[in-house]
């Protein structure tokens, strides 16, 4: 099954019989059987039929939506959050202290400990960057970790170490374009742009597996509460930044499968054009269904069910580690 996406503007989806097509004006642009989609993301002025989204509601498929940009709005998914027990073991989980930092605390430890693990795997040769001296920053910095009494303290670690390693990441690009550093809200340079809409797609894939689990999807340990935050998703994102995302725009950037002709400018903002959206999309649909080595959709939905157990059974919850798997041919 395939992951559609949809951004052709002005054009429609339509349910015909038990195939999903994508039309505009008296053109079919896309033909496809309902059982071969698993998920669905629509960008901008696309128009969504009753009859399709029914359709798609009915087989399990949901359909997200996002602005022509790609900022994440929301979507449309079938009633499968029937799991209360689950619920109440997660508010329980989260009213106790102690163990929601403990849970908040691991979660830091991890997304660090892939950091560090990019940085040690990467070739560095000649490139005359003392990538020890930065990692064992880091260490020093994870060494403070447990003492920590805040989800703000802990976030701080989490900052601090995240500074660090986007620095180091800014070297290993050997391509068209420069980082340096992260920005966002709008991104002000091409890498920037492919990890902002990277980090969108990681999030929808995330909530998705969350969702058919049913979890409160408002309810996290690390990021906490916020009116209208998805902050759960927040929380199982950060093991996955460095493996999905992190990874994916160093390969596609550094093999020139994306260059500075996907890209438009237009009023100092800067943006991936049609082609570039798409050759961005085709590409991290491969990397997400494991046609180069790990098949990250299945493996979110692995963490999902990991976390749920490790909620039912009140024990400590094990994230997804990237030195755990043979990923080093990628880096």
């Amino acid at each position: 099954m395939s992951v559609l996406y949809i951004k052709e503007q002005g054009s429609c989806i339509q349910k015909k019989s038990e195939r999903i097509a994508v039309t505009k004006g008296t053109r079919t642009l896309l033909e496809i059987p309902v059982a071969n989609v698993e998920n669905m993301a629509v960008f901008g002025n696309v128009q969504v039929t009753t009859q399709a989204l029914h359709k798609m509601l009915e087989q399990g498929i949901n359909v997200n939506f996002f602005s022509f940009s790609g900022k994440y709005l929301g979507q449309a998914a079938s009633d499968s959050s029937k799991n209360i027990f689950l619920r109440f073991a997660q508010y329980e989980l989260y009213n106790q202290l102690s163990k929601r930092l403990e849970t908040a605390k691991c979660i830091v430890e991890n997304k660090v400990r892939n950091q560090i693990f990019m940085i040690r795997q990467h070739r560095w040769g000649d490139s005359g960057y003392d990538w020890k001296r930065d990692v064992e920053q880091m260490e020093r910095l994870l060494e403070s970790l447990p003492r920590k009494e805040t989800s703000n303290e802990i976030l701080g670690v989490e900052g601090m170490c995240s500074n660090i390693y986007f620095g180091a990441y800014g070297k290993m690009f050997h391509c068209d374009f420069q980082f340096r550093g992260r920005n966002r809200r709008p991104p002000r340079d091409p890498i920037n742009v492919l990890i902002s809409l990277g980090y969108t797609f990681l999030t929808k894939e995330v909530s998705s597996a969350l969702d058919a689990e049913s979890f409160e999807m408002y309810l996290g340990f690390l990021h906490g509460i916020r009116y209208g935050r998805k902050s759960l998703p927040l929380d199982i994102v950060e093991e996955f930044r460095q493996p999905v995302v992190d990874r994916f725009v160093l390969n596609v950037c550094n093999k020139r499968m994306i260059n500075q002709f996907d890209f438009d400018t237009e009023d100092d903002r800067i943006t991936l054009n049609e082609d570039g959206f798409r050759k961005f999309c085709c590409e991290f649909e491969e990397w997400m269904t494991g046609s180069r080595g790990i098949h990250y959709r299945n493996q979110m939905k692995k963490q999902a069910a990991i976390l749920k157990k490790a909620i039912l059974r009140k024990v400590p919850y094990i994230p997804f580690h990237l030195e755990d798997e043979d990923v080093c041919g990628e880096l």
